[in-house]
């Protein structure tokens, strides 16, 4: 007997409590649902973009371009490209960025395009060993120079060999090395050595042990392939192809190769689109950290997002005026808003999202005019200001008064990030001592008459290594609490009308 699927409006109540990942997965390999998924609000956790891929909640999306040796490419055999190289390459191999001012309606760039420089020096006594760029396809200064280092290394290896020295297997290096300059430039344009020249360099390399040898000559034989298929007009001795590599929480990652028949950049816009492309409803995403400096966001143009916690690194407002077609206006009051500030930058302390946001975190340094920081009414504020000097006593009393000045509710908290513990003691001793209290190991408490106090404690950080590294490794919180007196307590009694212990 056949079965049925779900109805349209079965599949899209179904759907709703589907995590988002799954439902990636299901409308890819049930093309029939696609229609009724894209219509049915996203709800994500997590979500962040980047240059080469997507993470949503616990599951990451990144693409790279994955060479697939061919059989008898004997030098290659040691390669360790599992996870694939994140750039682009031309016909014969040579290296080319990742295009990102190749844009379309709706994308977005962040922060300044980088230009490398991509120049060979050769002039320095260690020379890295770095794969050609195809600028560099005709840098015959480059080519000279690893030609001939690979020559010398060879000769050396095959000496120890007819020598009688094991030439084991060589260990693999995640990175390329750095070699020692061998040749001078005259001896680079020269070409062949004398012989007592060889013996000099071969003296100099007895030193280096043989497993480094096979090491430099294997990353050397591999930055020279693009040099030989260029000048020979050699087939690649690998098939270039675009990977995707899908990371999940506790799992093994899945691997997804395709042909290489786009560019990087264009095949993160298509696993952008197919993700969020066409989605009806705006997408609901709880957690979206921007923190990338530069970066192109490759999204679809009507794609709509609502935050709840934002986060970025730097020039809040820039960024937000350049999200502001992506983020959804019901986003705000954010929920929660961190950003990372340079002491130049005050005008983020007037933008409606950072004064309209329930929870605020300032990061970096703290701006010239503390005033800024005084007038803050965001109920909860969090300063991690690790560049910049603790606040002193005085200022620290100053944001305590406003509070009790303001008649703050319960649950408005400012914190601090402080590095001398002695200081913190101090501003107890003050508080204690201006407003008549006792005070306890670590806190005192102000009674607020509004059925609320103001709790001053201190702790010591949980380990956090950008901060361990400013030694600011004690937090400092001002919180409002409720606070019920006895009178207060019988006052409620008697509006209950509990007389004898009966209502």
């Amino acid at each position: 007997m056949p079965t049925r699927g779900l109805q349209y409006y079965s599949l899209r109540t179904v759907l709703q409590y589907i995590e988002a990942n799954k439902r990636f997965c299901l409308s890819q390999r049930i093309p029939t649902i696609r229609c009724a998924e894209k219509a049915v609000p996203l709800k994500i956790d997590y979500l962040q973009f980047d240059d080469f891929g997507i993470t949503v909640n616990k599951t990451s999306y990144s693409l790279a371009v994955y060479r697939d040796f061919h059989q008898g490419s004997d030098y290659f055999q040691k390669e360790k490209d599992e996870d694939g190289i994140r750039f682009d390459l031309d016909q014969y191999g040579f290296q080319l960025e990742m295009n990102k001012t190749d844009l379309v309606p709706g994308e977005v760039i962040f922060g300044d395009v980088r230009v490398d420089n991509h120049n060979f020096n050769g002039n320095q006594l260690h020379i890295p060993i770095t794969f050609p760029w195809s600028s560099q396809k005709h840098d015959m200064t480059m080519r000279r120079c690893y030609d001939k280092h690979l020559e010398l290394f060879q000769i050396a290896l095959k000496t120890r060999l007819d020598q009688g020295n094991l030439v084991r297997g060589m260990e693999v290096l995640d990175s390329f090395p750095v070699m020692t300059k061998m040749f001078s430039d005259d001896e680079l344009v020269r070409g062949e050595l004398t012989a007592k020249e060889l013996k000099i360099k071969l003296s100099y390399l007895n030193c280096v042990q043989t497993s480094s040898l096979k090491i430099l000559s294997h990353h050397l034989r591999r930055c020279l392939q693009p040099f030989d298929c260029l000048d020979n007009n050699k087939p690649l001795p690998f098939t270039p192809l675009i990977q995707l590599t899908i990371k999940r929480e506790g799992q093994e990652k899945q691997i997804e190769r395709y042909p290489y028949i786009m560019k990087l950049h264009e095949a993160i816009r298509k696993l952008s689109w197919l993700m969020f492309g066409g989605r009806k409803a705006v997408v609901q995403a709880h957690n979206f950290p921007f923190i990338d400096e530069s970066i192109t966001l490759r999204i679809p143009k009507e794609l709509k997002i609502r935050v709840r916690k934002l986060r970025f690194k730097k020039n809040m407002n820039g960024r937000l005026e350049a999200l502001n077609n992506l983020i959804d206006d019901s986003s705000y009051p954010l929920e929660k808003l961190s950003t990372f500030h340079q002491e130049q930058e005050i005008d983020h302390f007037a933008h409606h999202a950072l004064t309209s946001a329930q929870q605020i975190v300032l990061k970096g340094s703290a701006p010239p005019n503390i005033d800024l920081l005084w007038n803050l009414r965001n109920k909860v504020v969090h300063f991690k200001y690790i560049w910049s000097p603790d606040f002193s006593i005085e200022e620290l009393l100053t944001f305590a008064q406003n509070i009790i000045r303001a008649g703050s509710p319960a649950g408005v908290q400012r914190s601090f990030r402080m590095s001398n513990e002695v200081s913190i003691k101090n501003l107890l001793n003050r508080v204690a001592e201006q407003f008549n209290l006792i005070r306890s190991n670590r806190s005192v408490s102000i009674r607020m008459g509004n059925e609320t106090k103001l709790n001053i404690s201190y702790k010591f950080a949980k380990c956090c290594k950008e901060d361990n590294l400013q030694m600011k490794n004690w937090v400092l919180k001002m919180k409002v609490v409720p606070y019920l007196s006895l009178s207060s307590f019988f006052e409620k009694l008697k509006k209950l009308k509990i007389t004898d212990g009966t209502l």
